[in-house]
């Protein structure tokens, strides 16, 4: 071969070998999605730091920018209106917008409708139950009804709102920080399905998130009236790689037994400012892309397997 092709076809070789060096392998997480919480739209003046009509046009701007994300769904954690059923009817078709679904919870303020209404509400936003699990990019997603136990679920003088009645008598006469009327909790019926949802994960070698409208952690005055119950079980199992809820609408975040339980803030709060979020799932890890008030970040998730 001539000197000068072979000092060319090894440059060439050369060059090539270099280019697949600098080759940057793009880790893709296992499911993305996106994450909005506390709309509490009302068509009502502004109260105190709660402006209702505002929700509205953040509501549409949180559409418009999850809409231009690669996001399998977005979850809504719950109070979606804050009081007249009619709410929903302007509030929802601004989903319409996002070109995939969303998967509701329910919060306290949903239910701040008349008692004939509140039966309906699930069904409203399309939910299959108050509360159920489904499935995306091998991750199982427990969706709770944190209002299960409440003294606002259920219709004045049925069951469900005098058992809701003696279960808060007997938070307040304990001091609980958490006896408060506008939380809730689970049902022993309820931990049994989330104890059976998790054992099934932890067979399957699946990832759980958790979802439920009221904080486990940290302790204050917003968690679910029986949140350590909710946390027992979740110690029995591995497979829970988050907890996210709102309620609280300032937001918060705790790490216990390398689980992350995050509160993510609400659209409502704050004129002008809004707060959503995109998020990522990877294997050790959540990467979490805030809008507003809702910041950016990373959260190992160190929990062994």
């Amino acid at each position: 071969m001539e000197r000068r092709k072979f000092i060319a076809l090894s440059a060439a070789v050369v060059s090539a070998g270099q280019a697949r060096a600098t080759e940057v392998v793009v880790e893709k997480p296992l499911v993305s999605f996106g994450l909005i919480t506390d709309v509490q739209y009302a068509d009502v003046d502004p109260e105190g730091e709660r402006h209702y009509r505002e929700s509205v046009p953040k509501l549409e701007a949180a559409v418009a920018w999850l809409s231009k994300k690669e996001l399998s769904f977005t979850l809504h954690l719950g109070d979606f209106i804050d009081r007249d059923f009619a709410a929903f009817a302007t509030v929802l078709p601004l989903l319409d917008g996002l070109g995939h679904p969303v998967r509701h919870l329910l919060g306290n303020h949903d239910y701040t409708v008349t008692d004939g209404k509140k039966a309906g509400i699930a069904a409203t936003l399309s939910m299959p139950s108050d509360y159920y699990s489904f499935r995306s990019g091998g991750v199982r997603f427990v969706m709770l009804d944190t209002n299960d136990c409440s003294v606002y679920k259920y219709p004045q003088g049925s069951t469900g709102d005098v058992e809701g009645e003696a279960m808060l008598a007997k938070l307040v006469a304990a001091g609980a920080p958490a006896a408060q009327p506008w939380n809730g909790g689970v049902s022993a019926t309820q931990l049994a399905w989330l104890e059976s949802e998790l054992a099934q994960a932890d067979a399957a070698k699946e990832r759980v998130i958790l979802c439920g409208h009221h904080p486990l952690l940290p302790a204050n005055a917003m968690q679910a009236w029986n949140g350590n119950d909710i946390l027992e079980v979740i110690g029995r199992h591995r497979c829970v790689a988050a907890y996210f809820n709102g309620h609280h609408h300032d937001g918060a975040q705790e790490i216990r037994g390398g689980v992350p339980f995050i509160t993510f803030k609400s659209i409502l709060q704050e004129p002008g400012v809004n707060a959503f979020s995109a998020i990522h799932l990877f294997a050790d890890r959540l990467e979490i892309e805030g809008n507003g008030r809702e910041e950016s970040r990373t959260i190992q998730i160190s929990r062994e397997r």
